[in-house]
């Protein structure tokens, strides 16, 4: 039989039950394998996505950039330090209103949750998903908008929509997870400080504290109920609802959440109705930056003093790495009073705003249009004397040169004009080597031809050989013309005015000060008008222990950066002074506010009087004489070039600043050196005091930091304090890191000594005008450099020191009349200014009934009186002050100006012949 034929064994049918059953188990493997697998998915998600999740460290200590505080000696908040504004506050010094409004509005159920809530996520689930609200409202609570900002949120421009999806699932995740980790690790108190400490309300205001300050120039703590529910609302959206950029809806967003308020019983109806119609006082907006408030230029002094000390091994954190100013919420106390400092700037911009006026009617030209050189004398840049060369003056020019080169209205332009100088990478002072060669070519002297210069430039390394060659062939093939015709455009267009806004001071009340003014001006213009101010530098010291008190760097740091206090570098003790470190050679020459010290030393080493006799007569260091290593005979004259003959005590000429006993008592002293290493003691820097007799003149070029400093040894017992800025700095946990222990302190002058100085300086300054009305005992010198092109005057008291500078910044720009250029006229009103404005000030309480420290016992004759011989020719001369004037337009004071610009017939004087610096320095 085949195997076709044979029978199948019957399969026998499964019922419908077993069937079911079957399907059944089926369908439960895989319920229960989905189960699993989502299970795992989940679990897997969440616990890849908790290795994300911010540590418990990170939660305790965020790393938050935090800005360093800067505070005065009584307790004012100057200035701070900071990439994002942001000072962390405590949940105490938080209005309460601020709390209220929050939670209120955004998350009422926030002291009840565990940092999701529930019930507020269904809604929103509801509202969004069934009924396709768009307006359904938030469902995050006050623990997930704070982990949202840890966490932050990642840019899904340019994702596909499956991918930022799951971006954003990925993210929630993460966001509901913190703040799940928040809630066991924070209070519900700490959790709302961290969360308005966090937030950015931008302007820079990062934080509850900053936009207290930049929006209401409050403290948190200070908030009122209308201004805290404008501050919560701009969580929401703080572009949206922010006053200075839409004031409507700020007004809106504002009753929002006094509406929430009243609902939740913060408030009352008739609270909410009050507040609702409270206006908005938009001039209370500030956006806080570094050349706003007070002391602006110490604050930029102290910035890199900090960075140095904390720099400084022993000041490191403990895992070796230097404290960031910017980023790690130092606090840093320091000498500055906020009451003196306020005062002396005032007392700078009300007497330079004035003083300002008269060196603009000087140079009346100055914004003259190329001209020639000589062709005026009231254009500072062109200006020329029988002791110019011209060559100075193209200094002159040269250095107004760089000034357009470097501004940025002239950078912002140059490729657009300059487009034949960029082909040949042509520099802005190659262009004007061209010029200076064109010029050579046309004089008639073969010796100043263009070839006869490029030989010379290349000869003493002034220009490469490449350079030269190139100059060569741009001036052989004609492309010269085109590149100084594409030149004149840019400067035609530099010379073209332009709306902008300049420096100019401004009167409030009876008081001036700095400010701005809109107006038509060429970029030329500008810059040349900037440069034609006075500037200053005016700090104040507490001798007895070497606190700067005041610090004014400037007349306004906004317009003008360089801080005069310290000249642009930074002070460092000559014996603090670390290899390898470069600390500033700058200043300016001191004049005849050197000339105590060199009184002092010989006072000190041989017991000198007040009323120690000597002559004005002409003396003269030979050459070999001492060890002053001279080469030649030096004879300094008086400044007003003649002497007197007359025997004189040390007060009289002290007065009268004679150079000629200036150099008796350098020759005296047998060299430089005891004069040099006094000066040391005293804290300047003698790097930048050259072993030279003329220094008792004033020649070196020292700042008002390092003078005042000095100057502080006459109203301390001879004692030198180390100037000090800084009290203490502390971390943002309070611990220190650096306090001022290690300043140095030592007695340099005997107390007899600077007890005798201080009688001097105040005969000195005895009935010189502008003290009138002033009840301090005070004392003080004078100094004015050759051409007045720097006034000093060095003021004392016996709890304050004040050192002052006044000059232009370009040494060429100053006053040629004596009348208004000497230190009396520039820089001692300002020291006057500071005592009448703090003797008027209860607050800072200056003791006008304090006396310069007297010694037990005094071993020298004081009053100069009884001595009939020295009884004349004491009274205040003003011609006491340098007369270092040029020619006869000089010497007119300022009503003549005028008329001697006028086409009159003028008789002929005989110049007078300015005296070097060695000579009429003042």
């Amino acid at each position: 039989m085949s195997s076709e034929n044979k029978p199948t064994a019957a399969v026998p049918e499964l019922s419908y039950r077993q069937q079911h059953k079957k399907s059944f188990k089926r369908i439960l493997r895989w319920i229960w394998g989905i189960f699993i697998l989502g299970f795992v998915s989940v679990f897997s998600l969440f616990a890849y996505l908790s290795t994300q999740l911010p540590s418990f460290d990170q939660l305790e200590n965020p790393q938050l950039r935090l800005a360093s505080e800067v505070y005065s000696s009584d307790g004012e908040l100057l200035g701070k330090y900071y990439i994002e504004n942001r000072t962390l506050v405590t949940y105490d010094s938080i209005a309460p209103a601020v709390v209220n409004a929050l939670v209120s509005t955004e998350d009422a159920r926030f002291y009840s949750h565990s940092g999701i809530d529930p019930e507020a996520l269904a809604r929103v689930l509801v509202k969004t998903i069934v009924f396709q609200q768009r307006n359904a409202g938030g469902g995050s609570t006050i623990s997930q908008q704070l982990a949202k900002l840890l966490v932050g949120r990642p840019d899904t421009r340019g994702m596909g929509s499956v991918e930022r999806l799951w971006t954003i699932l990925q993210v929630k995740l993460k966001e509901w997870l913190t703040a799940v980790k928040l809630e066991r690790s924070y209070t519900k108190k700490e959790i709302i400080t961290n969360y308005l400490n966090e937030f950015d309300f931008l302007y820079n205001a990062h934080g509850i504290r900053s936009a207290a300050e930049t929006y209401f120039r409050k403290k948190p703590s200070e908030l009122t109920v209308p201004e805290a529910a404008m501050l919560v609302r701009m969580l929401k959206n703080p572009a949206l609802f922010n006053y200075r950029r839409d004031m409507k809806k700020a007004l809106k967003g504002r009753e929002v959440v006094l509406k929430n308020m009243q609902m939740a019983g913060h408030i009352t109806e008739a609270d909410y109705h009050k507040y609702r119609k409270e206006k908005i006082n938009k001039g209370s907006f500030q956006v806080l930056n570094h050349n706003e408030g007070q002391a602006t230029y110490f604050r930029e002094y102290l910035r890199e003093y900090v960075k140095e000390v904390l720099s400084r091994p022993e000041n490191l954190k403990p895992n070796g790495e230097a404290y960031d100013v910017y980023r790690d919420g130092l606090k840093i106390y320091t000498t500055i009073d906020s009451r003196a400092q306020r005062n002396a700037e005032q007392a700078v911009w009300d007497h330079l705003s004035e003083h300002q006026e008269k060196l603009f009617k000087h140079w009346k030209d100055w914004n003259m249009i190329d001209p020639p050189i000589g062709y005026s004398k009231y254009n500072p840049w062109t200006y020329k004397t029988h002791k110019n060369t011209e060559a100075e003056i193209q200094l002159r020019l040269r250095a107004l040169d760089r000034l357009i080169w470097n501004s940025e209205r002239y950078q912002a332009v140059r490729e657009d004009y300059l487009k034949t100088a960029a082909k040949y990478e042509l520099r802005d002072i190659d262009i004007s080597r061209l010029q200076t060669l064109e010029r050579a070519n046309k004089k008639r002297s073969k010796k100043e031809q263009a070839e006869a210069v490029l030989a010379g430039w290349e000869k003493d390394g002034y220009a490469t050989k490449k350079q030269v060659e190139l100059y060569r062939d741009l001036l052989k093939s004609g492309k010269w013309e085109t590149i100084k015709g594409e030149y004149q455009e840019l400067l035609k267009y530099m010379q073209t005015p332009v709306e902008m806004r300049i420096f100019a001071y401004q009167k409030n009340g009876e008081h001036w000060g700095p400010g701005t003014k809109d107006t038509l001006m060429s970029p030329l213009d500008s810059i040349r008008y900037h440069r034609m101010f006075l500037q200053t530098g005016s700090v104040s010291i507490e001798p007895q222990t070497g606190h700067v008190k005041a610090w004014v760097g400037g007349i306004d740091h906004h317009y003008f950066k360089l801080d005069h206090v310290s000249m642009g570098g930074l002070y460092v003790h000559p014996n603090k002074q670390r290899p390898g470190q470069t600390y500033t050679k700058a200043g300016r020459q001191v004049g005849s506010s050197m000339k105590p010290f060199l009184y002092a030393l010989n006072i000190d080493l041989r017991g000198y009087s007040p009323c120690y006799e000597v002559e004005d007569v002409k003396i003269t260091i030979e050459k070999g004489y001492g060890d002053f290593g001279l080469i030649k005979n030096w004879t300094p004259k008086n400044a007003n070039g003649k002497y007197s003959g007359q025997r004189l005590t040390l007060t009289q000429a002290l007065r009268q600043s004679l150079n000629s006993v200036s150099a008796q008592l350098m020759k005296d002293l047998g060299s430089t050196e005891r004069f040099r290493s006094f000066l040391h003691e005293a804290g300047i820097d003698t790097a930048k005091v050259p072993a030279s007799p003329t220094i008792c003149l004033g020649t070196p070029d020292l700042t008002p930091l390092e003078m005042a400093a000095a100057y502080c040894i006459f109203a301390n017992k001879g004692i030198y304090n180390e100037p000090v800025f800084v009290e203490r700095i502390e971390d943002r946990h309070g611990n220190l890191i650096y306090n001022s222990a290690d300043q140095i302190t030592q007695q340099v002058l005997s107390e007899s000594s600077a007890y005798v100085m201080s009688q001097m300086l105040k005969s000195v300054q005895a009935g010189a005008p502008g003290f009138q009305g002033i009840k301090s005992t005070y004392g003080g010198k004078t100094g004015t450099t050759n051409f007045q092109a720097d006034g000093w005057f060095m003021g004392i008291t016996p709890n304050l020191v004040v050192g002052t500078w006044v000059g232009c910044d370009d040494r060429f720009i100053r006053f040629r009349s004596l009348r208004y250029g000497q230190g009396g006229s520039m820089a001692r009103p300002i020291f006057q200014n500071v005592l009448r404005y703090l003797e008027a000030d209860e607050a800072f309480g200056l003791d006008t009934e304090a006396k310069f420290p007297e010694p037990e016992r005094i071993d020298r004759e004081m009053n100069c009186l009884k001595y009939a011989q020295f009884g004349r020719g004491d009274t205040f001369d003003e011609e006491g002050e340098d007369m270092t004037n040029q020619d006869e337009i000089y010497n007119q004071d300022y009503d003549d100006l005028e008329a001697a610009a006028a086409p009159k017939k003028q008789p002929k004087k005989k110049p007078q012949q300015p005296p070097s610096n060695e000579e009429g320095s003042r």
